[in-house]
């Protein structure tokens, strides 16, 4: 009879011993993995200019796979528009582009800093301090917010705040701020990024024109 509760007390432990030995069940990836998967690809710029006086985007990086940056101390040169301090990052999942000290004199354009962020296909943008015609911008304006313009010399155009429109590939592409040239001459884009996977081309928020008055703050 002791030998019998013996083989059954070994028996039990031995299952308890291989119950503890098996391998736990693989964890579900998180949020941040699944959008890194293969497929996504990040990319960013600081600035750049189109038109008879053109800037080609600088800073610029692009990745699909771990991050890469890159940082330009100033950038001038066309006389249109200046900004310092100009910081791009990209992965396979997100982008980011922060612009400071961001003027465009002919529109009445300043900002302290400008940013754009792209993260899983989703995107923001944020205004620090930006005025146009000595009128408040909002901080964190709706997707595609237009607000009309006058340029000095130049006639009546449009400045689009957040812009958000998807790539030929069907990722997102987010512009802090996107002054058109009036006659349709060109543009000034100031931060930019752009992530997602490459899909079939999707539809982005509508555009929301504000033609009355400026969204301002406070």
């Amino acid at each position: 009879m002791r030998h019998t509760h013996l083989a059954k007390r070994l028996a039990t432990t031995g299952l308890l011993a291989a119950g503890l030995a098996a391998p736990a069940a693989p964890a579900l990836a998180s949020a941040p993995d699944l959008a890194a998967a293969p497929g996504g690809e990040g990319s960013a710029y600081g600035l750049t200019v189109t038109g008879p006086v053109a800037v080609p985007p600088v800073p610029a990086v692009a990745s699909r796979t771990g991050t890469v940056s890159k940082s330009l101390l100033r950038e001038n040169r066309t006389g249109l528009v200046s900004a310092s301090a100009l910081d791009v990052k990209a992965s396979a999942a997100r982008a980011s582009s922060t612009v400071a000290r961001v003027a465009v004199p002919k529109a009445k354009l300043l900002a302290s800093a400008v940013s754009a962020k792209c993260t899983a296909g989703r995107g923001s943008a944020h205004l620090a301090h930006a005025v146009l015609a000595g009128r408040r911008l909002d901080a964190s304006p709706p997707p595609n917010t237009t607000v009309p313009v006058d340029v000095d010399g130049l006639g009546r155009t449009s400045l689009v705040l957040n812009k958000q429109q998807r790539t030929a590939d069907g990722r997102l592409a987010v512009t802090a701020m996107e002054l058109n040239l009036p006659g349709g001459k060109g543009s000034v884009r100031v931060a930019s990024a752009t992530c997602g996977r490459a899909t079939a081309p999707a539809e982005a928020p509508a555009p929301t024109p504000v033609e009355h008055d400026l969204p301002v703050t406070g």
